[in-house]
């Protein structure tokens, strides 16, 4: 057995300072987190403002393959990418096309990839992704469906959580973003393949998350900082213990219909719990931690504080994801074996709001 983390991770206010310590690299960042913290970033390193052609949503493979000839055009050896998951997931795969041009997108779906030369640097401006510790990237293929490459080779070389730079999310984004980590947390600790460390941070972050959340929405400061760090945690966790249905229907459902990730893992999760609650025993300890007796009800009236629907409101191609889902390889780490009949019942409740149909 073995656990996956980056060679270093830093954390705390201000240390965004410690690129200053980078020489060979280039810095990799949203046009707009860069307008909110330029005066915090180093004057020495070259910036590359990542551009995606959508505006919401995962990047897509053409804007990975440009942000790599970006790269490219600098020769450095170490790459920091800052942002939230779209910049952070496009940098770790542009890297990988640049070292390697002749790459194809069938190896990196496929887990064929080589070992890296150059250093990657992530500092996550969100609280959802965990993509900063994480050993997956995800973007959308030319169908516009989300694809993920897994990979330790993907796990950053360092890890930069500053509280500071998640202060000026706006409530939207810290909803969706701190739904998501909510999410990784809870898959994490109820996976069949979880283990003692993974299910140590998960716990953790779990209980970080869920009693922070609502005054990090409203612009708590500490509230924001501890939600950060639960999703840094969940991030480690989920990358040693994988994921679930959750996921395996958010990325299904959410890159055919256009939902924000956070905002369809948040709408799922009541669902992935019930389902899921009497196949496995941890579910008591997260109900112990968060001081609830029903989770999947707690989440659900969570949703409804936090302004997000409580059904999927979108008229579903029940059959086709229905099988896309049960294929989907992280459905091996459920704790509930699941058919297509299985996942065609449970999208249908999803879809008509019946929480306590499984």
């Amino acid at each position: 057995m073995q656990f996956l983390t980056p060679e270093k991770i830093i954390f705390g206010r201000g240390e965004i300072r410690r690129i200053e310590d980078i020489e060979d690299g280039v810095i990799i960042i949203g046009e707009n987190t860069w307008k909110a913290i330029k005066g915090l970033l180093p004057q020495s390193l070259p910036i590359i403002i990542f551009r995606r052609r959508s505006s919401m949503g995962e990047p897509t493979e053409e804007d990975v393959e440009n942000l790599a000839e970006e790269i490219g055009e600098y020769r450095v050896n170490w790459i920091v990418a800052i942002g939230g998951g779209s910049v952070i997931d496009s940098a770790k795969i542009a890297r990988i096309m640049y070292e390697y041009p002749q790459i194809k997108w069938e190896e990196l779906y496929s887990f064929q990839i080589p070992r890296m030369r150059s250093k990657f640097v992530a500092v996550e401006t969100t609280s959802g992704t965990g993509t900063g510790v994480s050993a997956a990237a995800v973007v959308k293929d030319e169908d516009g469906l989300k694809k993920g490459a897994v990979s330790p080779y993907l796990i950053p070389n360092i890890a930069i959580y500053d509280p500071q730079l998640v202060l000026s999310m706006p409530p939207k984004v810290a909803i969706y973003s701190g739904m998501d980590a909510l999410t990784h947390a809870i898959e994490a600790y109820t996976s069949n393949v979880n283990n003692i460390i993974s299910d140590t941070l998960a716990l953790r972050a779990i209980e970080l998350i869920y009693h922070n959340l609502r005054n990090s929405i409203k612009g708590d400061e500490e509230a924001r900082e501890k939600v950060h760090y639960g999703n840094m945690l969940a991030g480690i966790g989920f990358t040693n213990s994988r994921l679930g249905l959750c996921h395996a229907a958010a990325h299904k459902i959410g890159g055919r219909y256009d939902i924000e990730h956070g905002k369809i893992n948040a709408i799922l999760l009541p669902y992935v719990i019930r389902v899921n609650e009497k196949y496995t025993s941890n579910f008591t300890d997260i109900a112990r931690v968060m001081g609830v007796e029903d989770i999947a009800s707690e989440i659900m009236r969570l949703n409804k504080e936090f302004g997000i629907p409580t059904r999927i409101e979108e008229e579903l191609e029940i059959n086709t994801l229905a099988r896309e889902i049960a294929e989907d390889r992280l459905m091996q780490f459920n704790p509930r074996k699941m058919g297509i009949e299985d996942v065609k019942r449970f999208l249908m409740n999803v879809m008509e709001g019946k929480l306590d149909e499984v």
